[in-house]
């Protein structure tokens, strides 16, 4: 956690709603992101990450820095979507919601890029939860795995075995096989 973070952070815990509204800002992105890929569905992942931050806000006496903020919120926003996930079942259909967008002025080019994206994302949502999680952690969010054992409060063991399982499965999805 770098010093800005960790102030608005410690700020944040003594109730400053300003310094929190800007952990929310350097962060949805990734928070709206993380959460279209365990749901599948771009609405429901907004939804759901507003209110894994509102959560946040009225939580956020409970975190005690041991971990990044984002880290610590990761685990709030799972808990939502794993959540919604068991009361919905959602089809999980991939959404290109400006993720695949190019700078390519080839029309061909552009189909294919598209073309791909769609299939890995369809790929890495046939994955178990564990897997899609901790390849969206991995390698959407850029965590380390450090961060990623924090988020999952798994040992930093498991977090190396199960990554290597998700990329085994996905590298099946992707050809086409059984994992």
């Amino acid at each position: 956690m770098d010093d800005d973070e960790a102030e608005l952070t410690r700020r944040s815990r003594q109730g400053d709603a300003d310094a929190f509204g800007l952990l929310v800002r350097r962060h949805a992105g990734r928070a709206t992101a993380l959460a279209t890929g365990l749901v599948g569905n771009h609405a429901d992942a907004v939804d759901l990450s507003q209110d894994a931050f509102v959560r946040a806000w009225r939580h956020i006496d409970t975190f005690r820095g041991q971990c990044s903020f984002f880290a610590w919120y990761c685990r709030i926003l799972r808990n939502l979507c794993y959540s919604r996930l068991r009361r919905h079942r959602p089809a999980g259909q991939p959404l290109v919601d400006g993720r695949y967008a190019s700078s390519a002025a080839d029309p061909a080019l552009l189909a294919e890029q598209s073309e791909q994206a769609d299939r890995l994302w369809s790929a890495i949502l046939r994955l178990s939860e564990n897997h899609r999680e901790i390849i969206l952690l991995s390698h959407f969010d850029q965590f380390s795995y450090k961060e990623i054992a924090a988020a999952l409060e798994i040992p930093l063991g498991t977090v190396m075995s199960r990554l290597h399982a998700a990329r085994c499965a996905l590298r099946a999805e992707l050809a086409g096989k059984q994992p």
